[in-house]
């Protein structure tokens, strides 16, 4: 089964509930937007890479920064997942911006007269897109260790259900930002006794 990118005609269809698109790359070649995605609800799991009329058409349109706002507003939205780009690098920034409070969805109740739906139609949030993607991350980094019998391990891997630990602390999953390491640890019963630190 091959999957594919839906696009509407105004631009990335958004309406697809439930699912989301693992992406992989995106690249820019001859002046078009090719994506290379699956579906994350379809086994087993195939990547295509095909190109993305309506982002090429924003980039041939409005520019460089105005396909990055669009690809950033994809991500942001929960439609782009995973892959490690400039773009995933400014949701991280964004979400600790203090005036992305006025503009996160997840504290939306989702009807029209929403402040925050309102906001997000606003240039104040596209400005906040582009800023993020200018913006750099923190330098300090952070690793959460935990003691386990005579010595020290540290977290590598975590999923829904559990956390994967390797005494080796230069494998360590690296947090940019404390606040992210605090509050992983609160999410497992036994997260009080874990340890933030930078490194």
């Amino acid at each position: 089964m091959t999957s594919i990118i839906v696009v509407a005609e105004g631009g990335i269809n958004r309406g697809c509930e439930m699912s989301y698109n693992i992406i992989k790359s995106i690249k820019v070649k001859e002046n078009k937007v090719y994506i290379s995605s699956a579906c994350n609800n379809v086994r087993p799991r195939y990547y295509d890479e095909c190109e993305c009329k309506s982002l090429s058409r924003v980039l041939q349109e409005k520019g460089q920064e105005a396909l990055d706002v669009e690809i950033l507003k994809a991500y942001e939205e929960g439609d782009f997942q995973r892959g490690r780009s400039k773009y995933t690098r400014a949701l991280q920034v964004l979400r600790h911006f203090d005036a992305y409070k006025k503009f996160d969805w997840r504290a939306s109740s989702y009807k029209k007269d929403c402040p925050i739906q309102a906001n997000r139609e606003s240039e104040k949030f596209t400005d906040l897109l582009k800023l993020a993607m200018k913006t750099q991350l923190p330098k300090d980094k952070f690793v959460i260790s935990k003691l386990y019998g005579a010595g020290v391990v540290y977290l590598w891997k975590r999923t829904k259900l559990y956390a994967k630990w390797l005494p080796d602390k230069s494998r360590a999953k690296v947090f940019r930002y404390k606040e992210d390491a605090e509050f992983l640890k609160k999410c497992y019963t036994n997260g009080d006794a874990f340890i933030v630190e930078r490194v």
